[in-house]
């Protein structure tokens, strides 16, 4: 495993105590808080750490079937807002969730350092409404959680600060 590897999985592991520290200081009933009709800070907390989850599946796909098509059509079929309400993230307590995030982070870290081949991996999708597949490695799913968790983190904050929290 090269050093840049081992760098990015050292911000990977940081994944639970961003978010954590996002919402540091909030109330069970501030996670209810939202901008308008979007999301509530709850909401991003189940989405955010659910696609982390989910993509842990497929990354290890990824290393079992190297340049398999990602098997991701099902979530597609509909809006993430309806898989939010079925899945029950405006109810859902925030515990769990970051228990779970917390213990999926760790584990993809040792996965990956025990598996060290499986950098060179890589998997196809085709996302919504594109023509052609997208091949993504395995480095770029791990920069995408990073990138996810920065925007939904700054969705955390734009509500805070909206409801001086």
């Amino acid at each position: 495993m090269t050093n840049q590897h081992e760098t990015l999985l050292k911000r990977y592991l940081q994944l639970p105590d961003r978010l954590e520290a996002a919402l540091a200081g909030l109330d069970e009933q501030q996670f209810d808080l939202a901008l308008d009709e979007d999301w509530s800070i709850r909401a991003y907390v189940h989405h955010t750490v659910e696609g982390e989850y989910l993509w842990q599946v497929l990354l290890r796909a990824m290393v079992g079937l190297d340049g398999i098509e990602l098997p991701f059509q099902w979530y597609f079929l509909q809006e993430q807002k309806a898989w939010a309400t079925k899945w029950g993230y405006d109810r859902r307590p925030v515990g769990p969730a970051l228990d779970l995030l917390r213990a999926n982070t760790r584990s993809l870290v040792e996965f990956l350092r025990c598996v060290p081949e499986a950098w060179d991996c890589s998997g196809r999708v085709r996302w919504p409404g594109a023509e052609a597949e997208t091949r993504l490695t395995v480095r770029e799913v791990v920069l995408i959680h990073l990138r996810h968790l920065d925007g939904h983190t700054a969705d955390i904050q734009a509500i805070r600060e909206k409801h001086g929290c």
